[in-house]
């Protein structure tokens, strides 16, 4: 939820470098579970080729034999429906083979854009696929992962291709046993069993792999004789029934004689059609067309594909009932205790749709009622199949409980079935056994019910009870993320190398959250694109776009719609409650945020140290953003005094967070209180909010007395100088005062020079006399930017420095492009281990504006300075001041120069919006920025915004 790892660097860049000069790198092709494909050109030979490379994070010794491997046995399958592989290297810490560069699509992709393909290019495909199993057979190679997205569909026909976790028959597996290898929807029924991949495993899959050319649907594994055959010819059907028979022995024995015989069937389908018309009729065509349509409706309504489970909860009859409708009642409760889940949705009680999609189930329920008791019995039902009933009794009185137990019973069915709800259902990564189903489900809720601390120690509970549960690692990263902890490689250890247990849509998910950042949110936003209900998706682009995406350039607003998004799918979903409660507070929704605060309360009370402290923010948040100064007080106080609030280890961090609501009184109030603490820690860290908070309500007056008194330590000396020197710097500073530079410089100077200055903070203080000195004239630059080349990767002041030399000589297109990728470093880089400088992203932000306004960019420039609304920290920020706290203090600055570039562009409701922010955080600002607010006030009158004064 607060932070995230640090930058991942430039790959490309590294790659470039090691395929040069025999080759050109050109865009990416793809990613895959291991590698990373690449077009390039081959400057020899002048033509295109593809280049795998080993993802650098995926890096072990295993994973690069097994890349290895790959390559060599590519190599040596010569086949023309065989991707080529022409070399493998190793150069500068990068893996990576050259292959031929197939143009055209891969059978996944064509099926999702167009559909079926016709039958003569369905068999075609068929026949090529399984000439290359042929060969690869043949030379004791299985592929094990045969799926419509590793054919590749080019002019010539169907290519195979991603042997990445192929082996040979003879070779020892070297992998845990009770790992399963591969894409579980594609995989054979056997295998789920424990069986080893083999010829018959791949023969299985190719047999779903070319129904679903033909019909454009994926094989619901199942006995033949119980299949849709709907759309494939007879013929080709009665082929494609024996690969995929359940007992492997009754399969086609090997892919040469599956290949002939599927190939047999283009010669006959003259005589079939000649058959059936010369029987047939008109009532036979009738009644194949009612079935045909039926079949289509049940299977694809609506049409695209589904991202999540559907539940249905249809009204409970009531039997034996002298009074009340238990029945009602008890269906009610029920949907209110399945709501919250992540991978399904629910409603009701309602009558289910006359049509039903393969990822509904309908919940249907018998009540009988007698005095006092009552008791009742469901069925869950997916398609034609419903499970065993489930039973509850219990007080009339007491219907909570009652429910609670029929809950937990639907949940279980749901996720326990075999047919797999997949490619719903992430059904392969959950646990295997039933304590550690029982262990997933209670923290699957407390997520829900965004309890975390709870949620937190029930995953972990989960994970000892069935390590083979890689949902559970999944999800305790998310919760771990939620509580401002650094990133828990081993949790990542148990689930990434077993992407093909999860949906596609999940793997989409989970790599797309290991990219940085814009590609991040790309890649967020075309799994929600590709998957419209897709839940956890969503989840995670509103989390990104809230508190990373202002970075950037999208809105805070843009968070609060994707968030409003969440709740739409999962309306009581905590998680998404809090954020909606905390973004519109900030956006100034105070209807909204009220609404989503009434839910997310609904929910119950939480225990755990953490989220009761977060649920004191909010409130603390809200009442600082709405309400008047004496009712904040009083709102902060007893927060304060909640039971176990004072023993919660974060509390520090309390007046700092409460910046990002965009209320600065409530962060100079409860940081008040704190700096008058015995307890030093808290003492610092409310001094630190209020002084941000008083800057970013003008009264800087005030902002310096507190950071004068934060000067124990040498991190916080340059504290109040560096502001002063930023505000002259960046144009923001309201006092006339001819001599305030030199008087700033002779400070830095002193600390920049001063040999017992830990070297973090004369870099900083050499950065910013660097930086300031170009603009204000003064200290000797050179001497000090040569303090600033040591500095450490990813070296943000000395890029920063050189992108500000292009913007001296006129070069603003060069420094926009030599400091965009700045924008993308996030809080851990900034201010974790190795902290840079607090006002560094500042900095950054306010000079890309005035670059991007110079070089005619006035758009860019807006969007440049809306990275104030971020809610980037690195942990929890109760020590040292951290870029967010500058950030958050600055937005007041921010949304002045805003508002002037809007106003100039003619966008006057946006302007009217930064111009009224304006008018109320600097009302009761020092004179030079209560001045401001005035103007504020005035362009309101004058471009006729609503609620001008």
């Amino acid at each position: 939820m607060f932070s995230r790892p640090g930058n991942v660097s430039a790959f490309p860049e590294r790659l470039r470098a090691a395929l040069a000069p025999e080759y050109e790198l050109l865009p990416e092709l793809g990613r895959g579970g291991m590698g990373t494909v690449y077009l390039a050109r081959d400057v020899a030979l002048d033509c295109l080729v593809a280049v795998k490379v080993l993802r650098p994070e995926l890096w072990t010794a295993q994973s690069v034999k097994q890349f290895v491997d790959e390559a060599r046995i590519l190599a040596n399958l010569r086949h023309p429906n065989i991707v080529p592989v022409h070399s493998v290297h190793e150069k500068d810490g990068l893996n990576f083979y050259v292959m031929d560069y197939l143009e055209g699509d891969t059978l996944q992709s064509h099926l999702a854009k167009h559909g079926r393909l016709p039958v003569d290019a369905a068999r075609k495909v068929g026949r090529d696929l399984l000439a290359a199993l042929g060969k690869a057979h043949r030379k004791g190679v299985i592929h094990r992962d045969v799926k419509p997205a590793n054919v590749f569909l080019d002019e010539e026909g169907g290519v195979l291709t991603d042997f990445g976790i192929a082996r040979r028959i003879t070779a020892v597996e070297q992998t845990d046993a009770q790992t399963l290898q591969g894409t579980a929807a594609y995989m054979a029924p056997e295998q789920f069993l424990g069986v080893e991949a083999n010829e018959r495993t791949d023969m299985y899959a190719a047999g779903m792999v070319i129904y679903e050319a033909f019909t454009g649907r994926r094989w619901e594994k199942c006995a033949p004789t119980d299949g849709d055959w709907t759309g494939v010819p007879l013929n080709v059907a009665r082929v494609l029934r024996r690969a995929m028979e359940l007992d492997p022995n009754d399969r086609w024995p090997h892919a040469t004689l599956f290949r002939r015989e599927l190939w047999r069937t283009r010669g006959s389908k003259y005589q079939w059609r000649t058959m059936w018309l010369s029987i047939g009729g008109v009532i036979v065509g009738a009644f194949l067309a009612a079935f045909t349509a039926r079949a289509v409706i049940k299977e694809t309504w609506p049409f695209h594909p589904s991202g999540t489970l559907h539940v249905v909860v249809a009204p409970f009859d009531d039997k034996c009932a002298t009074r009340g409708r238990g029945g009602d009642r008890l269906a009610r409760h029920l949907v209110r205790d399945l709501q919250g889940y992540v991978d399904f949705s629910v409603r009701g009680p309602t009558h289910p749709p006359w049509f039903l999609t393969r990822s509904s189930v309908v919940v249907n329920g018998v009540v009988c009622e007698r005095g006092d008791s009552l008791r009742a019995e469901i069925r869950v039902a997916a398609g034609r199949e419903a499970d065993p009933a489930i039973a509850a009794r219990g007080d009339t009185g007491h219907l909570d409980a009652v429910s609670d137990t029929l809950a937990y019973g639907i949940v279980r069915e749901i996720w326990n079935r075999e047919n797999p709800l997949d490619p719903v259902l992430p059904i392969n990564a959950l646990p295997r056994t039933a304590r550690g189903l029982a262990a997933w489900l209670a923290a699957e809720r407390l997520f829900a019910q965004a309890r975390w601390g709870e949620a937190d120690s029930a995953y972990a509970t989960a994970e000892a009870i069935d390590s083979t549960c890689r949902l559970c690692y999944w999800r305790h990263r998310e919760v771990q993320q939620w509580l401002a902890r650094e990133p828990d490689s081993a949790l990542m250890a148990h689930y990434y190398p077993h992407l093909g247990s999860f949906p596609t849509r999940y793997q989409s998910l989970m790599r797309a959250v290991s990219l940085p950042l814009r590609a991040r949110l790309d890649a967020l936003r075309q799994t929600t694109r590709e998957w419209r209900d897709f839940f956890p998706a969503w989840l995670q682009l509103a989390d990104e776009l809230y508190h990373r995406g202002p970075l950037v350039g999208y809105s805070r607003a843009e968070a609060v719609e994707a968030f409003q998004m969440t709740a739409h799918l999962r309306p009581a979903f905590g998680p998404a409650l809090e954020h909606l409660t905390w973004a519109l507070t900030a956006e100034g929704d105070s209807a909204g945020a009220r609404a989503a605060w009434s839910q997310l309360e609904a929910l119950g009370d939480p225990s755990d140290p953490f989220t009761v402290a977060l649920r004191a923010l909010l409130r603390s948040g809200y009442a600082s953003r709405f309400l008047d100064s004496v009712a904040v007080h009083g709102v902060i106080v007893g927060a304060l005094a909640s039971e176990g609030i004072q023993q919660f280890p974060g509390l520090a961090a309390g007046p700092r967070y409460i910046a990002t609501f965009d209320a600065p009184t409530g962060a100079v109030e409860m940081g008040d209180l704190f700096a008058a603490s015995p307890d030093r820690v808290l003492q610092r860290s409310g001094l630190i909010a209020a002084a941000m908070g008083r800057v970013s309500l003008g009264q800087l007056a005030a902002a310096r007395a507190d950071l004068g008194r934060l000067r124990d330590r040498p991190e916080l000396e340059l504290m109040e100088p560096e502001l002063d020197g930023i505000l002259l710097l960046l144009g923001f500073e309201a006092r006339d005062d001819a001599g305030a530079w030199p008087r700033i410089a002779h400070i830095l100077a002193r600390e920049a020079d001063s040999p017992s200055t830990p070297a973090g903070m004369r870099r900083r203080a050499a950065w910013l006399l660097t930086l300031a000195s170009r603009k204000l004239g003064g200290a000797d630059t050179a001497r000090y930017q040569r303090l600033i080349a040591g500095e450490p990767m990813p070296r943000p002041l000395e890029r920063l420095l050189t992108a500000d030399g292009f913007a001296r000589r006129g070069r603003y297109g060069d420094a926009l492009s030599a400091s965009d990728g700045l924008r993308e470093l996030e809080a851990p880089a900034l201010s974790g281990a190795m902290p840079v400088d607090p006002f560094f992203r500042t900095v950054l932000h306010v000079l890309r504006a005035e670059w991007s306004t110079a070089a005619g960019q006035a758009s860019d420039a807006i969007r440049e300075l809306l990275w104030y609304q971020n809610n980037d920290a690195f942990g929890l920020p109760a020590g040292d001041p951290q870029v967010g706290d500058v950030d958050w203090a600055f937005g007041t600055f921010a949304r002045w120069r805003r508002a002037a570039l809007l106003d100039r562009e003619g966008r006057h409701d946006e302007a009217c919006h930064a111009y009224r922010d304006v008018a109320r955080l600097w009302s009761q600002g020092d004179p030079p920025y209560r001045a401001r607010a005035d103007s504020a006030v005035r362009r309101l009158e004058t471009l006729g915004c609503k609620e001008a004064t």
